[in-house]
């Protein structure tokens, strides 16, 4: 299947309805762009600014950038998020279709008063919430023949029992539910327990060796109701880089081109595990979107993560499908969600021959306070971005200052950057943050 012949399938069941997109950055509707239908974007920040497209983008309406790891818009009951859901009630008071990137109670709350007029491409916040709970998603994915990261659940009250692991191995703590590695600790010594303890509210965490060396991998995916599932761009995944994030494991981007680069054994089962999960997906009542962390340690690949949505390496992927004239993640959510066939069975190995090398760097605020944007031609970078907030907005640590795209390779190990890439880093968020940034840009780890 070609991209026009899906883009026409939608546009057909779409039947003159609007489409809306609501999600995390509102760049990541660009996808959506070549559906004529979109006509209006709700976003949490990067605002698509797109000619024709309505938007309302928290960021511009705050001046501030949160971290997105770390906020949730349905915690957050201030004036500017009433006005976002208003605006999602009136945009929802005509015939429309909705996308959300994840399904949250906001976006609930507007639609289900509008349901009887507004189509909604989503899974049910409360639905999805289950598969976001680690711990149960690992045992039910175990079960189901998924070789999943060697966790042991340990109580609150045995902390006696995580000490005497942690005298043994360095290890990694996780609470049951987190975001681009926050929630995630490294315990190299029994003393690192004081300081490093994930904060949760379950009453018990999970604990693993810490498994050295290894190389993280992701891959997107979307699954059909009957189980089928569309493969999506793999990539080495970038944690922990230490010019890009605070946080031991934070995500940091994803280099699709040193995939090509790890050989067929790894790609054939990274290729048989997301199809794995798939299915099982499928026959809890999942539908659409989502992804997999995954860690390549001695030449065997071991689920690390579950992410039951659109991810931060969707959009690139979406990018790299286009490159090479096929539906992408967000063409196939859709369908999935009208009930349209799925496109025919690809390879993951033939996938990736087929892309062109490309890798892109997400770099977060590293100051212990606000950075602030210096005005600046962003066409004389060293290297090129997106995600570039305005001058006058704010952003938090650990929010994202910038994405910066390559057409390269960047890593060989996905926890550090090549030496090149990096000094071309440092220098491009010198110059787009000048005044609050030299500091930490001036001097190498």
């Amino acid at each position: 299947m070609i991209r026009k012949d899906r883009v026409r399938q939608l546009e057909d069941r779409l039947a003159g309805r609007s489409l809306i997109y609501f999600g995390t950055r509102g760049t990541d509707a660009r996808p959506l762009l070549e559906l004529g239908a979109l006509s209006e974007v709700f976003c949490q920040v990067a605002p698509l600014q797109a000619a024709g497209v309505s938007e309302t983008c928290l960021e511009i309406m705050t001046r501030r950038r949160v971290d997105l790891n770390s906020y949730s818009i349905d915690q957050d009951s201030s004036e500017p998020v009433r006005a976002l859901r208003a605006g999602m009630l009136k945009a929802f008071s005509r015939p429309a279709a909705i996308v959300p990137y994840r399904p949250t109670a906001l976006v609930a709350s507007a639609w289900f008063p509008r349901s009887d007029r507004v189509q909604y491409l989503g899974m049910f916040h409360e639905h999805q919430a289950c598969f976001e709970h680690k711990p149960w998603v690992e045992t039910q994915l175990s079960d189901a023949g998924v070789r999943i990261l060697p966790w042991s659940y340990y109580s609150d009250d045995d902390l006696i029992l995580i000490r005497e692991a942690a005298e043994r191995d360095a290890l990694v703590l996780r609470a049951n539910r987190s975001d681009g590695g926050a929630g995630l600790t490294l315990i190299r010594t029994p003393s690192d327990l004081q300081h490093n303890w994930p904060s949760h509210e379950d009453g018990f965490l999970a604990a693993a060796r810490f498994l050295t060396p290894s190389i993280p991998l992701n891959i997107n995916a979307c699954v059909f109701a009957g189980g089928e599932v569309s493969i999506h761009a793999a990539s080495v995944q970038l944690i922990g880089i230490s010019a890009c994030t605070n946080r031991t494991f934070g995500y940091c981007g994803n280099d699709f081109a040193q995939f090509q680069e790890l050989g067929s054994t790894v790609i054939n089962a990274l290729d048989r595990m997301v199809r794995t999960v798939g299915a099982w997906l499928a026959r809890k009542g999942y539908l659409g979107a989502f992804g997999i962390d995954a860690l390549l340690h001695e030449d065997k690949v071991y689920l690390a993560e579950l992410n039951p949505r659109f991810q931060g390496s969707s959009r690139i992927s979406a990018e790299l499908d286009a490159e090479v004239d096929r539906p992408d993640i967000f063409l196939n959510h859709i369908a999935a969600f009208m009930r349209l066939t799925p496109p025919p069975l690809t390879p993951l190995s033939e996938l990736t021959r087929s892309l062109p090398p490309y890798a892109h760097i997400v770099c977060h605020n590293l100051l212990p306070t606000s950075a602030s944007c210096t005005p600046t031609n962003l066409d004389t970078l060293p290297l090129h971005c997106s995600l570039v907030p305005a001058v006058n907005v704010a952003v938090e640590p650990e929010g994202i200052l910038a994405d910066c795209l390559l057409n390269r390779k960047i890593t060989n190990d996905g926890t550090s950057l090549l030496p090149s890439v990096e000094s071309q880093l440092r220098a491009t968020l010198q110059q787009l943050y000048s005044t609050e940034y030299s500091g930490l840009t001036s001097s190498v780890p």
